[in-house]
């Protein structure tokens, strides 16, 4: 195959390469560039060679940045799977107004063809020799690790668009873009498509040119990160990604259990969606144990905090995402705090510091996290919606909580990670933000309160997003309104979790399921499956519907609003009304009510309120092709599913 429609032009290596040569704002696709930097210059010059490579990382999901201004490569899914409702941006009214194969707007097809293409160009121009030389030098050395980078991130842009679209055609050529001819142009298999990405990575794998992880052992015995390179990939990176490849080729998405995708055809006639096989979790298992026993050899554990050796979920859970830690596989940074469009602004209430509170999460998620007693909520007979009671806030200053009066006791007696993750009606705001000065305030979403719907900088849903935030960060002058947010790509909970959803599948009598799944919550500071069971109080051990909910949940949980969700429940197949992530239900507490009024008598916020309708169809499983690549096409890459 050739790449000709799928890459119509490419953006020169940045905006550092452009203002440094008097080279046109997008390449000259038929000779690269102007007259005055041909290719051979670029790569003859170190600088200019690390620009053309830098730019391929911007093939990355930042699934952490979940502001207004979200597209397919922040967090626009979090929103559109019902996790949160989000006031701004273009995914407010995606599942509401539905979308077609030509209006559909988050797409990656495009961008990460177009990087496709500079790292199939760098990997064959930049000089194996090296370039440069005394102070401004690339080493045969470095240029080797570079060519593995962007193998790997080649890789990790075809998995981009294989959860979103399913197989997408693989480029083999570097052509001449100049002259889009879609008919060079066929969708692969999904076979075809799982072994060519599985390629590269064991590819890269067979070398030594990338380091074993992001964290180095130091001479204590300890384990740090370069800084300089914490977004740069390395082995357990490839093997992260190649783990959760087969995951996914193995899920009931991809792996026979869609009928409507079973009828798809290649242009070649060939069934592009396989029948199932269990041998693809057989890989996947096999992935897996290869990732997690060079963690385990790295130094990469679930990140705690400990005093006196015991774990304190608390700050466990909430320091996770604030400092470098040896539970990161893979990460970037994300410094957001100063731009009201982004996450950081957006979930601080609108009454604090002049911000804009307009990312909550919905109903259906609160329902999801855990009491502390380790069950669901509709398991826990402690577990109330009646009254309202003294609630003990963990999060009120770092080290230290606070007691909150009047607060619903759906939020009492919650896990550690509810209140990490959710700020709800009553809470109080985190007392650095207020240079000590308000020790009363709280956050207050009903109609008449400083962060209710008397304005549209009101999360809508009566909640907002606390997860990421850092605690000390003040958007007021004169205190701290910089931080370099952890940026987390891969980390090994998530594996944890595809760990004991492989078993499940493969036996569901391995005692590795639950062992796998009570790491996450120990860590998070609630009893384990394996302790219920001991207490008689819920016993799951080896039964696998029980044990795939447990998985399901715990993911949505200890994932929340990490980008993954909308995927998994795809693979899963979950999303009908009805089911487990019923994709038409998204509710919250009822803004327009006031906290005088009885609980659950009309005119209360403390009512469940249906907040939108929602709109699912099965063919939302996999993301449309743009309709004018299928129409031109002319049959060489059928759409997908109803559409």
């Amino acid at each position: 195959m050739k790449l000709k429609t799928l890459a119509y032009s490419f953006l020169i290596a940045g905006s550092a390469l452009c203002a440094t040569t008097s080279c046109s704002d997008y390449l000259d696709v038929s000779g690269e560039m102007n007259e005055n930097l041909t290719m051979d210059k670029v790569f003859e010059n170190p600088g200019y060679t690390r620009d053309w490579y830098g730019n391929i990382y911007r093939c990355l999901s930042e699934f952490s940045e979940t502001g207004s201004e979200s597209n397919a490569f922040k967090n626009p899914w979090s929103n559109i799977c019902g996790e949160i409702s989000s006031q701004q941006g273009p995914s407010k009214d995606v599942m509401t107004a539905g979308y077609t194969a030509s209006t559909a707007q988050f797409h990656r097809w495009t961008d990460l063809y177009k990087y496709i293409r500079q790292a199939m160009i760098f990997i064959r121009d930049a000089k194996d020799e090296g370039v440069g030389s005394d102070q401004d030098e690339l080493t045969p050395a470095q240029i080797a690790r570079m060519k593995d980078e962007a193998r790997f991130l080649m890789a990790y842009s075809y998995f981009s668009m294989f959860e979103l679209y399913g197989p997408v055609p693989i480029v083999e050529t570097i052509d001449d873009a100049a002259y889009p001819e879609v008919t060079d142009y066929k969708r692969p298999t999904v076979d075809a498509m799982v072994n060519f990405i599985d390629g590269i990575l064991a590819d890269v794998l067979s070398r030594d040119n990338l380091p074993a992880s992001v964290i180095n052992s130091n001479n204590n015995g300890n384990y740090d990160f370069n800084l300089n390179e914490v977004v740069r990939p390395t082995k357990i990176t490839a093997m992260a990604l190649r783990a959760k490849l087969w995951v996914y080729a193995a899920s009931k998405l991809f792996n026979g259990g869609w009928d409507k995708a079973m009828e798809l055809k290649t242009a070649d006639g060939e069934q592009m969606f396989p029948a199932y096989s269990r041998d693809k979790w057989v890989k996947a298992k096999e992935c897996l144990e290869d990732l997690l026993t060079a963690c385990e050899a790295a130094g990469h554990t679930l990140y705690t905090v400990t005093v006196n050796g015991a774990n304190q979920p608390d700050e466990s859970v909430y320091e996770l995402f604030q400092v470098y830690n040896q539970e990161i596989l893979w990460c970037s940074t994300e410094n957001s705090y100063s731009d009201q469009y982004k996450m950081e602004k957006r979930t601080n209430p609108r009454d604090v510091n002049a911000c804009y509170g307009t990312i909550g999460p919905t109903q259906e998620s609160v329902d999801m996290f855990f009491t502390a007693n380790g069950l669901t909520i509709d398991e826990d007979p402690e577990y109330s919606e009646n009254s309202l009671v003294t609630v003990y806030n963990p999060t009120y200053n770092n080290g230290e909580g606070k007691d909150d009066a009047n607060i619903f006791s759906m939020y009492s007696n919650r896990e550690p990670r509810f209140y990490a993750d959710v700020m709800y009606q009553g809470k109080s705001w985190f007392n650095k933000n207020f240079n000590n000065g308000h020790p009363g305030y709280f956050v207050d979403f009903s109609v008449n309160g400083g962060a209710g719907p008397a304005s549209q900088d009101t999360p809508l849903v009566g909640y907002m997003l606390q997860k990421f935030k850092n605690r000390t960060v003040n958007h007021a002058s004169g205190d701290t309104q910089v931080w370099k947010r952890v940026s987390i790509i891969y980390r090994l909970a998530e594996f944890y979790l595809f760990y004991a959803e492989v078993l499940n599948e493969l036996d569901p009598s391995d005692a590795r399921i639950i062992e796998y799944l009570d790491y996450v919550r120990e860590r998070a500071g609630i009893p384990t499956y394996a302790e219920l069971a001991a207490e008689g109080i819920k016993d799951i051990r080896g039964d696998y519907d029980k044990q795939f909910d447990a998985i399901q949940r715990e993911r949505f949980v200890e994932l929340f609003c990490e980008g993954q969700r909308y995927f998994d429940i795809r693979r899963w197949m979950i999303c009908g009304a009805g089911q487990a992530a019923d994709q038409t239900r998204f509710s919250g507490m009822n803004e327009y009510g006031t906290t005088d009024v009885a609980i659950g008598q009309m005119g209360s916020f403390y009512n469940r309120t249906v907040i939108e309708n929602r709109i699912w169809d099965d063919r939302m499983y996999l993301y449309p092709i743009d309709h004018d690549v299928v129409a031109l096409a002319q049959g060489l890459i059928p759409q997908n599913p109803g559409w």
